[in-house]
């Protein structure tokens, strides 16, 4: 299981305020505005970057990361999607498209969803894998 938390640092119209009861406004200060965990399960087929079609393999600690070290995300990546983000973890920067199957009731749920790996190579079947999301504290 990989386990991944992601800062979402502006969320204007998006999906998690939204699943949440909160107005939607943009992030203030250098702090993110919601901050989740992910745990993905098996990857079908295997994660594999050059298979991909990637190229050479991605050392992940020279990627960006989000304040923290934590990784990015993107939502609303459907146009007036409310449940979709795009995920750029340093274990897959070339994103992780999450498509979330139910909402959260309460700040305290954790939530569940279906993953792919963005592939380069159109041609191959990109990984795909259940996931997990639940809110935690930004600034850790």
């Amino acid at each position: 299981m990989i386990r991944l938390t992601i800062a979402t640092a502006f969320l204007v119209g998006g999906l998690l305020q939204r699943a949440l009861g909160q107005s939607a406004s943009a992030s203030t200060g250098s702090e993110p505005s919601q901050c989740f965990g992910f745990a993905f399960g098996s990857w079908t087929p295997a994660l594999d970057w050059q298979m991909a079609g990637h190229g050479s393999p991605v050392d992940s600690a020279r990627v960006p990361r989000a304040p923290n070290g934590r990784g990015w995300a993107a939502i609303d990546v459907e146009h007036q999607s409310d449940s979709t983000l795009l995920l750029f973890p340093p274990w897959w920067p070339a994103g992780v498209s999450v498509k979330l199957t139910n909402r959260f009731a309460s700040p305290a749920d954790t939530i569940s969803g279906h993953a792919v790996a963005l592939v380069a190579d159109g041609r191959k079947r990109p990984p795909t894998s259940s996931v997990r999301l639940w809110q935690v504290p930004c600034g850790r």
